[in-house]
């Protein structure tokens, strides 16, 4: 028989179909959960409203009904996700009956005369092979699920080593949060220096994290993971709050210098955003320090009104904008002249290659010429050799960043290495000791 549960029926009544449906199970030998979502659910309610939506779950519900085998069980969850239960052979007759799901039975909205297509992706998990238990089958097919969206597919099966990793992630970011709420996590400063005039003119704040146990984890790991978690806002305000109690120690610094501090879209939308940032905005100040905001150019393309809304009233704060990691992997550049910004940096990989590659050369000048038509100042970051530092110097750069400037440091180390940079040499790399004189 085909089951449909209201969305309203408890999680329990349906992990007790599944385990009754498991234990009668004569043949055949496998018996696959697809955990299913649609992703255009909560479109539907906000479009159509929820009388829609509902009718299009049921028509979806006869929909699957036509296609898989009869008495096959499609157990609605809730609104937006349900769970079906095939019974095979073989691990790849699950897949073809996914795929005929997902590709050749994709469900859509039909409202009038006009018909809308709706997204699903699903979760799949086998019984015996993957668990031995309803409850396990259900948290296996879940990740195999988030596995799937993740990596934008229209449909994953579980993998034996996704509990593990599913584990270790999360221990990773309930340590994480724990090192943000301990303020166990470092800000180190990377320098950049003026091109034309060969002075420090400002700095670029990066977090560091070594764990309790020694490890360094690397902010490619740990920063997407803030991101998701939402962590990130608290791991901003460290950053602010280690800027403001640093800017003292930097009081003797030539002017004008600056201080950039990385941000993500969800930090930009947070209610405390603004105060915050005007009120370490007034602290720099104090010390004749100007406050730079990067965002990278992936989370600033699809900038809708209340993203540039935002945006402007930063800049209005008297707060610069840059864009960071430009040409990484845009394809439209038609939103640059809605973003206000101040300064473009060039994505490390084209100044890595810069001295040796034409290609990457003549890519830099174009991004060069159009920042300069836009009236904003271009940073060359990545600058790892004096060939790259005489490439971007020629073709326009005026600000360098880099390990042959020097590598990210303490906060307490600055101002030494700005001395020793001012009196003709400064530290390259902090762990080779190589020096580079100006």
């Amino acid at each position: 028989m085909t089951l449909i549960e209201p969305a309203t029926q408890q999680a329990s009544a349906s992990l007790q179909f599944v385990s009754q449906f498991l234990e009668r199970r004569a043949s055949p030998r496998l018996t696959g959960l697809l955990l299913g979502q649609l992703d255009a659910f909560n479109r539907i309610s906000a479009t159509f409203g929820h009388d829609q939506s509902a009718e299009f779950c049921t028509a979806y519900a006869e929909q699957l009904r036509r296609v898989l085998a009869p008495g096959t069980p499609i157990i609605r969850l809730s609104e937006r996700r349900f769970a079906i239960l095939v019974g095979v052979d073989t691990m790849s007759a699950v897949m073809e009956v996914a795929t005929q799901i997902t590709e050749e039975q994709q469900p859509e909205v039909r409202i009038g005369g006009d018909s809308f297509l709706v997204d699903i992706t699903l979760g799949i998990a086998v019984y015996p092979t993957h668990a031995d238990d309803a409850a396990s089958l259900f948290r296996r097919a879940e990740l195999a699920l988030r596995d799937a969206r993740e990596r934008e597919l229209a449909f994953d099966i579980y993998r034996p080593d996704a509990t593990q990793q599913q584990a270790t992630l999360w221990k990773l970011e309930s340590d994480l949060e724990r090192a943000i709420e301990n303020g166990a996590l470092e800000v180190h400063y990377q320098p950049k220096i003026d091109i034309h005039t060969g002075r420090v003119s400002g700095l670029e704040a990066l977090v560091r994290w070594r764990t309790d146990r020694g490890r360094f984890v690397s902010p490619q790991e740990f920063i997407p993971l803030a991101e998701r978690s939402g962590s990130i806002v608290a791991l901003s305000w460290l950053v602010f709050d280690h800027v403001a109690r640093m800017a003292e120690s930097w009081v003797d610094i030539r002017k004008p210098f600056s201080v950039a501090i990385n941000i993500a879209p969800q930090v930009l939308a947070h209610p405390e955003f603004y105060k915050r940032l005007a009120k370490l905005k007034q602290r720099l100040a104090c010390y004749g320090i100007d406050a730079v905001i990067e965002l990278t150019e992936d989370s600033l393309i699809q900038s809708d009104p209340e993203t540039i809304g935002n945006l402007q009233r930063l800049r209005k704060l008297g707060v610069g904008l840059a864009i960071d990691d430009f040409g990484k992997g845009y394809s439209s550049l038609s939103y640059l002249k809605q973003i206000p910004a101040t300064e473009i940096k060039i994505d490390k990989r084209f100044v890595a290659t810069i001295a040796v590659d034409e290609k990457d050369r003549q890519i830099v000048k174009a991004i060069v010429d159009l920042a300069h038509a836009f009236n904003m100042r271009v940073v060359g970051e990545g600058v790892d050799s004096e060939a790259s530092l005489e490439v971007i110097t020629a073709l326009g750069c005026e600000i360098a960043q880099g390990f042959f400037i020097a590598r990210p440091m303490r906060g307490d180390l600055v101002g030494d290495w700005i001395r020793a940079y001012v009196n003709g040499a400064a530290l390259a790399g902090a762990s080779s000791g190589r020096m580079r004189v100006r």
